[in-house]
């Protein structure tokens, strides 16, 4: 079965065609340099730009003969979602194919089974998951395709925002992910060390308090050489990591699973992937982690989902937006 994916939940415009588990075309169109100089996503912009340049990316997929299209119906940004379903549904009525609407968040589960442009069954459950993206810090119980449960999550500032905000504060720049991430692996010795509160007695977490010890800190400085911005993101990166792996490591040992999965964009971090790699070999708990090619937002991971609800008969599902949506089992 051919099948056309779409992703508009933020500033990337992606879209992926399939036939059955294989991933035919994928493309991503970032917004990144039209945000960069407000530090961060402009709602009214992103949805102008996925406006202009949809059309022209389902021109060049050259999509013919599909029986289904889906697109991310949330959680996302109210506008450019709407330009993503708005492209769904023209796609549906002209090849008079199926339409369903995907949650983006399973979307990044479930991204950590495209290898090598195939879908392919790599979870094993039942699982613990770290969602980690600049929008979400979210740990599931997930005890089979479509069987979610929410036991953790950020009572403020998502990780990802947080390294955006950190970035911002010692003048990086946008996204701050990558740029932090860059410039810790230059990482000198020091003693400096920033603390994430730990919100007792829940798989919670809270990004907030670190984000305000680096402006301070930040701010107390006359000058900020380069040696000392490489000691403060190192020293901000591995307190974010550390507090991430603490609460995965607990909710791991708590429901006794086997697995976990991390992703999201922020599951792209080169010291978060060597930290849990370290932490659950020694435990004998097995980590899957995405390609980093599909740890930002794209369209192959919404039809990673698309596929295993083809496969268990659960097609079916609201194709209402949902900015504000979380996650649920749908079997």
């Amino acid at each position: 079965m051919n099948f056309v994916a779409i992703e508009t939940s933020c500033d990337e415009t992606s879209i992926a065609l399939f036939s059955d588990n294989h991933l035919k075309y994928h493309t991503v169109y970032s917004q990144i340099p039209f945000h960069t100089r407000y530090g961060g996503v402009v709602p009214e912009i992103a949805s102008r730009k996925h406006s202009e340049e949809i059309s022209k990316i389902i021109s060049d997929a050259k999509v013919k003969d599909i029986s289904a299209v889906g697109f991310t119906r949330g959680p996302g940004l109210k506008g450019s979602l709407l330009i993503g379903k708005i492209a769904a549904h023209t796609i549906s009525n002209y090849f008079n194919a199926k339409l369903i609407g995907i949650n983006h968040l399973e979307g990044h589960l479930l991204s950590t089974e495209i290898d090598n442009d195939k879908i392919v069954k790599k979870l094993r459950f039942p699982l613990i998951s770290l969602i980690a993206s600049g929008g979400h810090s979210e740990l599931w119980y997930v005890s089979g395709y479509g069987r979610y449960k929410l036991i953790g999550e950020t009572r403020d500032d998502a990780c990802g925002e947080a390294f955006d905000k950190v970035a911002k504060v010692m003048k990086l720049g946008y996204p701050g992910g990558p740029i932090i991430d860059k410039l810790s692996r230059q990482s000198v010795k020091t003693e400096l060390k920033f603390t994430v509160p730990d919100v007792m007695d829940s798989y919670d977490y809270s990004f907030s308090g670190i984000k305000t010890q680096v402006a301070y800190y930040v701010r107390n400085l006359k000058k900020i050489s380069k040696k000392k911005k490489i000691e403060i993101a190192s020293a901000f990166e591995e307190a974010i990591c550390l507090s991430l792996i603490k609460k995965l490591e607990l909710a791991a040992i708590k429901y006794k699973v086997n697995d976990v999965v991390v992703c999201g964009g922020v599951s792209a971090n080169s010291r978060l992937r060597e930290l849990l790699l370290d932490k659950f070999n020694k435990i004998g708990i097995r980590v899957s982690l995405p390609d980093k090619r599909y740890t930002s937002d794209n369209a192959a991971m919404i039809g990673a989902c698309m596929l295993r609800r083809f496969e268990l008969g659960k097609f079916k599902n609201s194709v209402k937006l949902d900015p504000d949506l979380k996650i649920g089992s749908w079997i």
